[in-house]
């Protein structure tokens, strides 16, 4: 998926409230393990570096490429820094 639609993406569902705007919690990390992304809907990959993490808001847990993990922790910054 292309960086720049992951990103509209990723915005997209922070604003919508699927993606939480608090801190998540890091379980681990590793290799992906065909799980969906949480943040972008694709499955990560065993080539792939996945993060578990969890959220405070309803204890759920969400995987996540690194990638979108990073994009995912930009973009809520800049959404509270908007908000506030």
């Amino acid at each position: 998926m292309d960086a720049g639609v992951r990103r509209q993406l990723i915005r997209h569902r922070i604003r919508e409230g699927i993606l939480p705007r608090d801190h998540l919690i890091e379980l681990g990390y590793g290799k992906g393990t065909g799980h969906a992304c949480g943040a972008c809907g694709a499955a990560i990959l065993s080539d792939q570096r996945m993060t578990v993490r969890l959220s405070a808001d309803d204890w759920g847990t969400i995987r996540l490429h690194d990638e979108c993990f990073r994009i995912w922790d930009a973009e809520r910054r800049m959404a509270d820094e908007r908000a506030g």
